[in-house]
């Protein structure tokens, strides 16, 4: 009698352990059929595209509708101008299953925060949005543009190469477009969830280099474009400033997002004669002869104002976590940090236009010194 009932309690127990495996392997290839899905649906988006610009059936957009400046005045630079960015620019809002397995492995807050999405690179474009924020990590062969490994890996733009493609598009279609500034953080964290996940190593950042330069051809504008045969980037900048913004227009800037590879990318040519992205820094890096654009996403007025003094391109943050705080908007924009990245631009999917910000009340992009 009892080896019977041990006998049950085995089988039912082997059931559930089963059940268990069955349950967790359909949870996880749901999660990465998401990834197959968004890869398939940016395909299809590109041939649409592709069409529409073909037969001259996309919209001519305007800039001036959305900026307060004249573009083609030569003497408005690029480092005196402000523009919303869109953060994490490629995201889409993910699933509820993938931020519960956040909640439960890091917080709730953490998953709450994540609850947010764009639309298409393209629509994102059309309403004003001239700088955008990407996350790239090297998936089998293909550079991917995905927040989370697994939990948070939904994408408008997932392949980084059509993004790039889609990008040159718009560009192609809108010659005289305001230069697009793409700040790029490449990305080495929770591998351990996705084993097709690769290590970025000094070949694939030269990969990275070419698949930009080489899809984007003389629309890109590198640091070599600007460095003086005598002085350091960091120096031309100083003394010089950047280039106006009407010089810029049609033209796109890469900037890697300060972090690991900061060195390794510097080290492939100290003089910065090859690189195709600009190395960004951070305040305590801000000399460095490489200098020229700043991420310092906190919104503090002297510090940045020190660093827009010295003519550096500053990057900050309006909000954080999905909190929009009234105080660290007029911060963040008095301060005369020239990126302004804010999770409520206009391109979120999933935001009512009333809850979207502006700059002085319309605009996307102002001459700084009409900051409010």
């Amino acid at each position: 009698m009892e080896r019977l009932y041990m006998k049950k309690v085995l089988k039912i127990s082997m059931i559930a352990v089963l059940s268990i495996v069955i349950l967790f392997f359909l949870i996880i290839t749901r999660l990465f059929g998401i990834k197959i899905y968004d890869t398939y649906a940016q395909i299809h988006h590109m041939n649409l595209l592709e069409k529409m610009y073909e037969k001259g059936e996309a919209p001519v957009i305007d800039e001036s509708s959305f900026l307060n400046f004249d573009p083609t005045d030569e003497t408005i630079k690029l480092n005196q101008i402000q523009m919303l960015a869109s953060h994490n620019s490629y995201k889409k809002k993910g699933s509820d299953l993938g931020h519960l397995f956040v909640g439960l492995g890091d917080s709730f807050d953490e998953a709450r925060a994540m609850k947010y999405g764009y639309q298409k690179l393209t629509n994102q474009l059309e309403l004003g949005i001239r700088s955008f924020e990407f996350d790239v990590r090297l998936r089998k062969t293909h550079f991917m543009l995905t927040h989370v490994p697994l939990v948070d890996n939904s994408s408008v733009a997932p392949r980084f190469d059509m993004a790039l493609s889609e990008l040159k598009l718009y560009s192609d279609y809108h010659e005289d477009h305001l230069p697009i500034i793409i700040l790029m953080e490449i990305k080495d964290d929770w591998m351990i969830l996705d084993h097709a996940l690769n290590e970025i190593d000094d070949e694939a950042l030269l990969r990275l280099d070419l698949l930009i330069e080489e899809t984007l051809g003389d629309k890109l504008f590198k640091p070599k474009d600007m460095i003086d045969d005598d002085r350091s980037l960091y120096e031309t900048i100083l003394n010089d400033g950047w280039p106006s913004v009407s010089s810029l227009r049609g033209k796109f800037i890469f900037v890697l997002h300060p972090g690991s590879f900061t060195s390794r990318y510097l080290a492939l040519d100290d003089t910065l004669q090859s690189q195709k992205m600009f190395i960004g820094t951070y305040f305590e890096s801000s000399s460095e002869h490489y200098a020229s654009f700043v991420v310092h996403n906190d919104p503090d007025i002297e510090t940045i104002q020190s660093m827009i003094g010295r003519n550096l391109i500053v990057r900050t943050r309006i909000d954080s976590g999905l909190n929009f705080n009234v105080n660290r908007f007029l911060d963040a924009i008095n301060s005369g940090a020239q990126i302004l990245t804010s999770d409520f631009t206009v391109g979120r999917k999933d935001l009512p236009t009333s809850d979207m910000i502006f700059l002085n009340n319309t605009y996307m992009i102002i001459r700084k010194e009409d900051t409010i």
